[in-house]
């Protein structure tokens, strides 16, 4: 199974979150990624903290995961899912439509906290692993 992780995610299992980490480690057998656009969201974040501290056990979580860089594939998706939730009228963070986007761009289903915002993208297979 192919499974892309979200921020929030990401930031629970540097911060040890047990279910998060139970699950990871329960998974260590798939292809288990982060996006490109979760990458540049952790940096921003750790830029804005600039705790060493921190980027350390960021970088700690994120040398266990694949990046998957933001693609043709994905940017095709991208605007079939913009135009589908604007043309309903539900409104999802742009950073969100992005992220949903490379996880179907892969097959993979996205791993969030944020399950609310991601079940309005049709076709997104979604789990939380908090």
């Amino acid at each position: 199974m192919k499974y892309l992780l979200d921020t929030d995610i990401v930031s629970l299992a540097v911060r040890n979150n047990l279910s998060t980490i139970e699950n990871l480690k329960s998974h260590e057998d798939d292809e288990i990624f982060v996006s490109s656009i979760t990458y540049a969201e952790l940096m921003y974040g750790l830029e804005k903290k600039g705790s060493m501290k921190l980027a350390d056990e960021v970088n700690i979580v994120l040398g266990k995961l694949l990046v998957k860089d933001f693609d043709m594939n994905a940017a095709e998706c991208y605007s079939k899912i913009r135009y589908s939730l604007e043309k309903e009228g539900i409104p999802l963070d742009n950073m969100d439509v992005l992220i949903a986007a490379t996880a179907m761009s892969i097959d993979a289903i996205l791993i969030t906290h944020n399950t609310k915002h991601f079940l309005k993208v049709k076709g997104l297979k979604v789990e939380d692993w908090s």
